[in-house]
């Protein structure tokens, strides 16, 4: 993809609206995701998007998005479900019952299992590729990351995107399992919380993924 030619960057402008608005968060995140534009000219809120992954300078950004494109925390869930998915069902019940409760590693695990079998083949992808454009795009304008790294690495995402998952559909339910597992919520409180969100993202008129496809 040729991030150089005006259209191009017109068009990934489109897709990283899209893949960045399931990161909204609050009572007001579908208001939010119809308008990032807005978004994206908050300064206070990029910066605090920022905090939330402990990012304070552009080394740093940039090392996250690094991590996030290539490893990512779909590495642990792999882990994670490679471990699981070598235990029959009796076997596996009686493990997670053997966990010690109340640690992050056990809600991760218990968040894996119900996932198991329930995913796209790429995983939770969708939740590193979300993370690292909705950075990306709030670093550049913090004057974190040039322009061009902005584009080069938007490119990069969408691109893994649209060869990872088959429709928006799929990739939502990959962002919100990714969601889940990040914060270690074995009661899947994210996705209970945000249903509502995901379904206007996919239905609603105004929704930044009815601006282009995937596939």
């Amino acid at each position: 993809m040729d991030y150089y030619d005006p259209e191009v960057r017109a068009q990934l402008a489109l897709y990283g609206h899209a893949m960045s608005s399931l990161c909204m968060k609050g009572q007001m995140a579908f208001s939010l995701a119809k308008n990032m534009q807005a978004v994206f000219e908050n300064k206070r809120r990029l910066q605090s998007a920022l905090e939330l992954w402990e990012i304070e300078n552009s080394a740093a950004l940039k090392a996250e998005l690094q991590w996030l494109f290539e490893t990512g925390v779909r590495k642990e869930f792999e882990d994670c479900e490679m471990l699981l998915s070598g235990l029959g069902d009796t076997e596996r019940s009686g493990y997670l019952e053997s966990l010690p409760s109340g640690e992050a590693h056990t809600d991760k695990l218990h968040v894996a299992a119900y996932y198991l079998s329930r995913l796209p083949v790429k995983g939770i992808a969708a939740f590193d590729y979300s993370w690292c454009v909705y950075l990306c795009c709030a670093g550049y304008r913090l004057g974190y990351l040039s322009e061009e790294d902005q584009w080069r690495i938007v490119s990069m995402c969408v691109r893994h995107a649209r060869i990872a998952y088959a429709s928006w559909k799929d990739y939502i339910i990959g962002f919100a399992a990714g969601a889940d597992f990040h914060q270690a919520s074995s009661s899947l409180d994210y996705v209970k919380k945000y249903k509502d969100f995901f379904v206007k993202l996919l239905t609603a008129p105004e929704s930044p993924l009815g601006q282009v496809n995937l596939r």
